[in-house]
């Protein structure tokens, strides 16, 4: 691992942090992209999406937050 994974690791865990443990956010030293897994109450398969920079991760879990109702859930909405 050289310093550039280092620091895209520090930005997935940080991603992470941001989205206050609703997923599990990890940089794919072999895959060389970014990977979100749910931790919300999901479909059996669970969700999981990845993307080759964060913006475009967070793109993909905003996405999957209203296709899968993460706002309904995690505030009680009707």
């Amino acid at each position: 691992m050289n310093g550039e994974d280092e620091d895209q690791r520090e930005v997935a865990a940080h991603i992470e942090w941001q989205k206050r443990g609703m997923w599990l956010v990890l940089w794919g030293y072999y895959t060389r992209r970014y990977w979100a897994f749910a931790r919300w109450p999901v479909p059996a398969g669970g969700v999981v999406v990845s993307a080759p920079d964060p913006d475009g991760l967070y793109a993909e879990m905003r996405r999957m937050e209203r296709e899968h109702g993460f706002l309904r859930w995690r505030y009680g909405g009707g």
